[in-house]
């Protein structure tokens, strides 16, 4: 089924979810850092962005990561269309939807949501924005 959005419902969602986003991604590094720290040693912030950025290990971060600065440059942009607004809004609730997720991105992801607590209660945060713009399934006879 496909959300029919509205751009003030779009922008509206965007500016909701924005702050849960980073959130979730902030604690998705602090615990693949808490991670890399047990397994290599300490590393500077610096590094380990570099680690991140650079290393195939956490090349599956990249989704969101990417999401995040798409949605950040649609907010930003007084020049954005309507529908650039919407079509970001339909990537943010595909990726943390029920369906039509990233594979490749939950693969590592999902594992992460029964070890980290933080994780999982960030996660939590952004899938009750995505369900507030979502409509429920239609439950078949």
């Amino acid at each position: 089924m496909t959300i029919r959005m509205t751009d003030p419902a779009a922008t509206t969602f965007l500016k909701d979810v924005r702050h849960p986003l980073l959130a979730l991604h902030r604690s998705i590094l602090d615990e693949l850092r808490t991670r890399h720290e047990a397994e290599f040693g300490a590393v500077s912030p610096g590094e380990f962005l570099q680690i991140v950025i650079n290393g195939s290990a956490y090349k599956w971060l990249g989704p969101l990561s990417t999401l995040i600065a798409a949605l950040d440059d649609v907010l930003d942009d007084a020049d954005a269309t309507p529908e650039a607004r919407i079509d970001m809004a339909h990537a943010v609730t595909a990726m943390f939807g029920a369906k039509d997720r990233n594979a490749t991105f939950d693969t590592q992801y999902l594992p992460m949501l029964q070890t980290s607590p933080e994780i999982a209660m960030a996660n939590g945060r952004v899938a009750q924005q995505v369900r507030a713009v979502t409509p429920a399934p239609v439950a078949k006879d």
